[in-house]
């Protein structure tokens, strides 16, 4: 009996872990800047295999909004001041951003270069695996 219960609890602890691997995770950005603020970033789509660069998505003062979906637990994400680009939240790396925008393309992970745009400082997200991720936007 014990070793019928041990294998069940080992199974179920490998099925909750796949099942977190799998869960979407929605990036959603909440501006409480007063500023109204665009955001791009740079994720892999669900059931995505390379990276998704996109932007620039308007969120406007005390407004929440979902950005993109996920179940890739690191993503990337860069937001502006509207009109004013030297206003900015995001650093520690460099990804793609394209100017003026809107701006939606690829990248595989091995690429060095911006294949459109140019690089543009970003933060590193990394989700604990929970649906929704928040990043917040403070003067």
């Amino acid at each position: 009996m014990k070793c019928v219960l041990l294998a069940a609890t080992a199974l179920a602890a490998t099925i909750s872990a796949a099942s977190a691997a799998d869960t979407v995770i929605t990036f959603k950005v909440c501006n409480h800047s007063g500023k109204t603020a665009f955001v791009g970033s740079s994720f892999i789509p669900v059931n995505g295999t390379v990276w998704r660069n996109e932007g620039w998505k308007l969120v406007t003062p005390n407004q929440c909004r979902d950005i993109f979906k996920t179940t890739n637990h690191t993503f990337y994400a860069r937001a502006e001041v509207k009109g004013d680009p030297d206003t900015y939240w995001g650093k520690g790396i460099k990804q793609c951003v394209l100017y003026p925008g809107p701006y939606d393309f690829m990248t595989g992970s091995g690429d060095t270069t911006c294949p459109k745009g140019e690089p543009a400082e970003m933060s590193t997200f990394k989700s604990d695996g929970t649906p929704t991720f928040t990043w917040t936007l403070n003067p």
